[in-house]
């Protein structure tokens, strides 16, 4: 079988060329011949078979219900699944925890077909667990992931093991989340796409949080196309999470993002002027300027003096309220009832429960994780100000996005959406990718952007491994 993806599944499926029982046994078979090596998955549904079973005779008998339907994905295990799946951010404390609600996003996504084959690992609590030199993909539950690549390449986090199953083929698609590039960062070094979109567009109800203020949850997978069928579907107002109210502005087009056209955009390629290039960073932003001037794009050079924006500062109070209010919606589910209980659980084993120490759970919990607090506040407001800076210039000069060859907090810590693509094959241990983003709700436009880049350039190749084909 070739690499999966969406839009091929979808197109085998509808015309018999294989049924959704036959993707399920496709998928388990390497996730048992591969992951072992690279510890990608956390858990997997026991019911997954049975599920593909229903949605096969569903689909002869009254057709399919969107294009993930009999399609089996990975999500992040820090959202909620009210099934026989724990929910765990890939921590000890949270091992037993059998959620006893589905998040908004699993919910939209069980009633479009889709089969949630399992969960995927990630750094621990979204990689806010520790400063202490941690190593992203890791977490004190399931262990160590690994990048499909290369083991020396860092495959960075935490939607690590997402990021991991999809570039390794283990699943056509997967769900990250992300608070400050834990989408991007992740997608940008295994090789695959992603997308952050605009906060705001997809519920965080039932997220393990760090950050309500910036978390939102995203699409994985190894196409532009792929990741704007699954944004379609997970995004949606929902009344459970308020800063949702205004979805539908970018929810518009979303479904036929890819087939827009970019004749007439204007785009501009974004220079850090701190940041020292590569050469190699500096062919692949050549290439892009290519390839958009010859679809009729206006190509635009801006130069862009990065502050620091010390989001951690601001996050370690976020946390704090909102990981103490998501355990209220679990309460009865899991022993941990607070922050302070997960970090007198960790006390308890140190060197097992927290090998890297904990010093951020301890910062938060030190904070008085009060909203309201006025030096929170002034850090809240400082940051967004200047992280703003993205969305006005774009206004000022007319831009349909900003493209560059790194990833920094200014999109994440404002709301704006965001997507990675491969600028390079993985053929060495330096993985490059090509980072596009948005002004907020402009989704569907940066996803036509991002799909002409890819189309044009198609620089992922697949892993290799030394396996026999079932």
């Amino acid at each position: 079988m070739n690499e999966m993806t969406i839009a091929s599944l979808y197109q085998d499926l509808e015309t018999g060329k294989t049924t959704s029982v036959a993707l399920v046994k496709h998928c388990l078979n390497r996730i048992q011949s591969i992951d072992p090596r690279l510890n990608a998955v956390a858990e997997l549904n026991p019911d997954a078979l049975k599920i593909a079973e229903q949605l096969d005779l569903e689909r002869i008998e009254k057709g399919p219900r969107s294009f993930m339907h009999g399609i089996p994905l990975l999500i992040k295990d820090n959202i909620n699944t009210h099934d026989l799946m724990h929910t765990t951010a890939n921590s000890m404390a949270l091992s037993d925890l059998r959620a006893p609600y589905d998040a908004s996003i699993v919910k939209n996504l069980r009633d479009a077909g889709a089969i949630i084959l399992g969960k995927a690992n990630l750094s621990e609590f979204a990689y806010f667990m520790s400063d202490e030199k941690m190593p992203s993909g890791y977490g004190s539950l399931h262990g160590q992931v690994k990048h499909p690549y290369n083991t020396e390449i860092d495959p960075l986090g935490s939607s690590t093991g997402s990021a991991v199953a999809v570039a390794a083929d283990l699943v056509p698609v997967a769900i990250g989340t992300e608070t400050n590039g834990s989408l991007m960062a992740p997608a940008y070094m295994n090789g695959i796409v992603s997308m952050k979109p605009t906060f705001g567009m997809v519920s965080r109800y039932g997220i393990i949080p760090i950050s309500a203020k910036q978390d939102t949850a995203g699409p994985m997978g190894k196409t532009v196309r792929d990741c704007s069928i699954l944004l379609d579907i997970i995004a949606s107002e929902d009344p459970k999470d308020p800063v949702t109210k205004d979805a539908h502005l970018g929810r518009k087009r979303l479904s036929s993002a890819c087939d827009l056209p970019v004749k007439g955009l204007k785009v501009g390629l974004l220079f850090i002027t701190q940041y020292p290039y590569s050469d190699e960073e500096k062919a692949i932003i050549e290439e892009v300027r290519t390839v958009f001037k010859s679809k009729g794009v206006e190509v635009v050079d801006v130069s862009f003096e990065a502050k620091r924006l010390e989001n951690h500062k601001a996050l370690i109070y976020d946390f704090k309220h909102d990981l103490n209010a998501y355990l209220k919606t679990v309460n009865g589910y899991t022993k941990m009832k607070t922050l302070s209980d997960i970090i007198e659980h960790n006390l308890e084993d140190p060197s097992i429960r927290m090998k890297y120490g904990q010093t951020l759970l301890v910062q938060s919990n030190e904070t008085s994780g009060d909203m309201e607090d006025p030096l929170y506040v002034k850090m809240r407001q400082m940051q967004e100000l200047e992280a703003r800076r993205f969305e006005d210039i774009m206004h000022q000069e007319g831009l349909t996005a900003l493209i560059s060859t790194i990833w920094t907090s200014y999109a994440p810590v404002f709301g704006n959406p965001s997507i990675t693509v491969p600028g390079k094959a993985i053929v060495d241990k330096k993985p490059i990718g090509v980072v596009f983003v948005g002004k907020r709700f402009d989704d569907a436009r940066l996803l036509a952007i991002a799909h002409t880049y890819e189309t044009a350039t198609q620089h992922r190749i697949p892993p290799i491994f030394d396996l026999i084909e079932e």
